[in-house]
């Protein structure tokens, strides 16, 4: 059966209720590692962990990963409970920093680890050319990994967790310490696979490479939920209002649309108003215009990921 078949009954990919996963206390007597998760991640949809260091992130995926035990609580991965054999070898993980036997150059780090899901010959060989290059490392094949830059090693790390064609992807800071083009190219790659039907698992700190492509996000702080949901549920403002930003408005050319704004902010070179109709905010990011601001945004009211970020954790750190 294809993978795309086996997975047809599975309605989610991860199903977490209240999963826990404690190692003490801290000074205050408050429980430090991961509490009380419930999560649900449909299939076929890219998915963001996000949080400040110390959150719970790194636990949550390495309870996921079947890496360690939950305290309490529960979790089901493509429909088996977490730990299980039966789903790991359906599963991809790209870790932070990758290592790899740095004596291998690609082609030969890619056939150790198909070997070891059972792949070999002619398959293994299309394999591992079709995928270094969707990485960008077709070209750089035989260079070895003891010579590798750090955006090299990311690159061949994702290679080898799609080794197995997984229905569903861990990453874990997947873009870590990649130029700009390289990201751009990471992140192509992630949205080839869920056109491919593939569940990604993702975790980052780059909020603005996540906002345009995951579907579901969770913010975590001090290990608990504090804010989780469709990404357009997550970043909606007040509805029915729309939003203006600009930059380099000067404080005259503000001034002339006080009148139409319900709110209005104008310092450190950034604009934003607020206003009750679309009517109002056109005319005013024509006002804008006339006195030769640069018109950044005008929409619905919506937040940025890292507006609802900060929002999600203030005053609970």
């Amino acid at each position: 059966m294809s993978a795309a078949g086996r997975c047809l009954h599975i309605a989610l990919a991860i199903e977490t209720k209240n999963l826990t996963k404690t190692y003490g206390e801290d000074s205050d007597g408050n429980p430090v590692g991961l509490a009380d998760l419930t999560l649900d991640v449909e299939e076929g949809q890219i998915f963001g962990l996000v949080g400040p260091n110390g959150s719970g992130k790194t636990t949550t995926l390495k309870l996921l990963l079947g890496l360690i035990y939950p305290t309490s609580g529960s979790a089901l991965v493509l429909g088996q409970p977490i730990g299980d054999p039966a789903y790991k070898e359906r599963i991809g993980f790209v870790p932070e920093g990758p290592y790899f036997y740095d004596h291998l150059n690609a082609v030969e780090l890619l056939a150790f680890y198909g070997g070891l899901f059972g792949l070999s010959g002619k398959e293994l060989s299309n394999r591992t050319q079709e995928l270094l290059e969707l990485v960008g490392m077709w070209s750089r094949r035989d260079i070895r990994v003891r010579n590798y830059s750090r955006g090299m090693l990311q690159r061949v790390g994702l290679a080898q967790a799609l080794l197995n064609d997984p229905d569903l992807i861990f990453m874990d800071e997947p873009t870590s310490g990649l130029d700009p083009t390289a990201q751009m190219q990471i992140r192509d790659v992630i949205l080839s696979l869920r056109e491919r039907g593939k569940t990604v698992f993702l975790c980052s700190h780059l909020l603005k490479e996540m906002e345009p492509i995951c579907a579901g996000i969770a913010i975590l702080n001090r290990g608990r939920v504090v804010t989780t949901g469709t990404m357009t549920s997550v970043l909606a403002g007040d509805e029915g209002l729309f939003r203006l930003e600009a930059e380099a408005v000067d404080a005259a050319v503000a001034a002339k649309i006080e009148g139409l704004a319900g709110s209005m902010t104008n310092s450190g070179g950034v604009f934003e108003a607020r206003f009750a109709t679309q009517k109002d905010a056109a005319k005013a990011a024509e006002i804008l215009a006339d006195g030769e601001a640069i018109i950044t945004h005008l929409g619905p009211d919506r937040r940025s990921l890292e507006q609802a970020f900060i929002e999600a954790v203030k005053g609970e750190q």
